[in-house]
């Protein structure tokens, strides 16, 4: 039998996996399986008994030489704003915009560019701040400014949180060597926040492995596409942010054999779209953008936007229609699983029950008890009463006597002890018939209980929320080209937005006195379990090729197979304070009053670096390329003919790759 890797993609909705053969591109076993968020172990128990019933006698476990996984439940937990809480400390500049926490503080400290120590740090502030936010938060996250021309501060810093909490750490400089300080924050914070979470699902996956006695080495995909073993993932698992459409993208250029197109990924919670040009995504420059928040997480260059097949779709009070991006559970498939809740959903209809803050159809389900918090009574109250089974936020308000407009449930949904159910675009596949596997009883009554809120009737608010997601997703794609056109063209404006509507909804029976076209140049390659159900109207409206390759259910599990082990080391040479050359490296900084040392020096150090985390990372025949690029000032006198050694030197960045196979 040929060599084989088994790939795993754990979705916020469904878990995927394939069988595949390394050499010959072969599926020899597939299945997709619904995620339990609750007890992810279940879900990739359940992957991998199919996928293993399947080539019962027919493969050797011996075979399967690699097991790959890829997620998307890193990027739904920043959509969705869930995780662990992070306390975050910033050395020697205060970040006076947004960030994605708010236990923050802010202590004296920081460097200059080129790593000299400006302050020394304020460990006697940290001490008194940490002690207030312990009990309020599970990690912390560490960025101070400027730290990756030096990181001593950020060490220092570590080190004393863990001993006053013994609490998960993260450092800004481990994690991004690029300038931008907000960024770098945002990305700790991230990375603290997501550490459970991948704990939770390689932990989940190894003992299941280990059952099966299958002994393959466990590797996870990056954002961009490449390999790290289950250790870094857990070290590092913001960099597994996007990883998901990252195999997507793979996926689809193994299943077409197309080189340029436009890959969509629809997922349960998420929908991303990439360019493929020349058989290949291209990579950000600045960094990923996760759920609107700008990190430096090298990844292929995706558009993520908060539209699935299990979006959480609203009506306010307004009677505004909004989709996402919150992923809940389908009615139809609560229903189906607890039955008792379509009484609770007809007590809503005959009560015309409208909560100001919340959307009638909305049910909580219980996940698990909250870590290092002190709940309210009321609080505690509610998972008292969801504990056994779950209920409609109707129910559990009656049962309290309050007002569900007053209950605290959103908190216990933001920490992931609680989870919603509530109408979603699959509950309207099971009413229009393309999708009938749950309880079409109970889409039919969640579609006119919000109807009503509406004030329409349910086919009509059926058409309006397609209507919806057709153009949320059209006006991205398009607004993903225009930007590869060097525009940087917000289709929010309300100028655009008009043109955009006219374009996506054309009417040829209607009596319009002006008709716009949208015409798309490149093929959408659509990937996902829901996209038979929405892409061939989406693509009929951009005027463009739709390819639904085979197997496009399971693409993002066959592209977790594909990528190597690659890792980049970057080292800067720059000119010193009072001469010399200062070499900055991702761990410290070193002088040389001479540049080709500093030079010999950043290459060796930099080859030894790249090259011990490609190692780490699970590689094997590790090659190393270097590419350097030296800066010299465009000062007035010079011209291409000017000697290097007569121009101003800026600096010399040193890009050092090791890639390896990843068994």
């Amino acid at each position: 039998m040929a060599n084989l890797a088994l790939g795993i993609d754990t979705g916020g909705t469904y878990t995927d996996g394939v069988i595949f053969g390394i050499e010959s591109r072969k599926i020899y076993s597939k299945t997709k399986v619904v995620t339990t968020r609750h007890d992810l172990s279940i879900a990739i128990e359940n992957c991998l008994s199919s996928l293993l019933k399947k080539v019962e006698g027919k493969i050797s476990k011996e075979d399967i030489k690699m097991v790959s996984l890829s997620t998307t439940l890193a990027t739904n937990s920043i959509v969705e704003g869930q995780g662990a809480e992070v306390g975050l400390v910033t050395i020697g500049k205060e970040i006076e915009e947004k960030l994605p926490t708010p236990h923050y503080f802010n202590i004296q400290g920081g460097c200059n560019i080129k790593g000299k120590i400006q302050k020394e740090i304020d460990l006697k502030k940290a001490r008194i701040e940490i002690d207030r936010l312990k009990n309020k938060v599970d990690a912390f996250a560490i960025s101070g400014y400027l730290s990756i021309r030096n990181p001593a501060q950020e060490n220092e810093l570590k080190k004393l949180i863990k001993e006053v909490t013994d609490y998960p750490v993260v450092c800004a400089h481990q994690l991004s060597s690029e300038l931008g300080f907000k960024e770098r924050s945002v990305t700790a914070v991230f990375n603290a926040r997501l550490m459970p979470l991948i704990t939770d699902l390689i932990k989940a996956v190894k003992n299941n492995l280990k059952k099966r006695n299958i002994e393959a080495p466990l590797m996870v995909v990056r954002g961009d596409g490449s390999l790290i073993n289950e250790k870094i993932a857990r070290e590092k698992p913001v960099e597994t942010s996007l990883s998901g459409p990252a195999a997507s993208i793979i996926g689809a250029k193994t299943l077409t054999d197309i080189k340029n197109g436009i890959v969509v990924d629809m997922g349960g919670t998420t929908t991303d779209i990439a360019i493929l040009y020349d058989g290949k995504p291209r990579l950000t420059k600045k960094g990923a953008k996760v759920g609107g928040w700008l990190t430096r997480v090298k990844a292929a260059d995706i558009t993520t936007i908060g539209i699935g097949g299990d979006s959480y779709i609203q009506v306010s009070k307004d009677k505004i229609i909004s989709i996402g991006p919150q992923k809940v559970f389908p009615l139809s498939w609560i229903v189906k699983k607890h039955a008792h809740l379509y009484q609770e959903l007809s007590n809503i209809k005959e009560s015309n029950y409208y909560p100001l803050s919340s959307q009638p159809t909305t049910i909580l389900t219980y996940v698990k008890d909250p870590e290092n918090f002190t709940l309210t009574d009321t609080e505690k109250a509610i998972l008292k009463i969801i504990k056994e089974k779950p209920h409609t936020l109707h129910y559990i308000s009656k049962k309290l006597d309050k007002s569900p407009d007053i209950l605290p449930w959103d908190h216990l949904v933001k920490v992931g002890s609680v989870h919603r159910a509530g109408l979603t675009p699959t509950d309207l596949l099971h009413i229009n018939g393309d999708y009938k596997q749950w309880d079409v009883d109970a889409a039919n009554i969640g579609i006119k209980i919000m109807a009503d809120r509406y004030k329409t009737d349910p086919q009509t608010f059926i058409n309006h929320v397609f209507k919806e997601i057709y153009y949320k997703i059209g006006s991205v794609i398009t607004e993903v080209l225009v930007s590869e056109e060097g525009h940087n063209l917000s289709l929010t404006n309300i100028d655009c937005k008009y043109f955009l509507n006219k374009m996506m909804n054309s009417n040829k029976e209607s009596e319009q006195k002006i008709e716009f076209q949208l015409k798309c140049n490149l093929p959408l390659i659509a990937v996902g379990a829901p996209v038979q159900a929405y892409f061939p109207q989406i693509a009929e409206k951009m005027n463009t090729k739709l390819i639904l390759p085979e197997h496009a259910e399971v693409a993002n599990a066959v592209g977790t197979v594909g990528g190597k082990v690659i890792e980049k080391v970057i080292i800067l040479i720059k000119p010193g304070e009072g001469g010399g050359f200062s070499v900055h490296t991702p761990n410290k900084r070193e002088f040389f009053k001479d540049f080709k040392k500093a030079q010999s020096f950043g290459k060796e150090i930099g080859e030894e670096i790249a090259y011990q985390k490609a190692e780490s990372a699970g590689a094997s025949n590790i090659e190393i390329t270097i590419d350097k690029n030296d800066k010299y000032s465009d000062y007035l006198g010079q011209n291409e003919d000017t000697k290097d050694e007569d121009k101003l030197f800026i600096e010399s960045r040193l890009e050092i790759t090791a890639v390896g196979k990843p068994w």
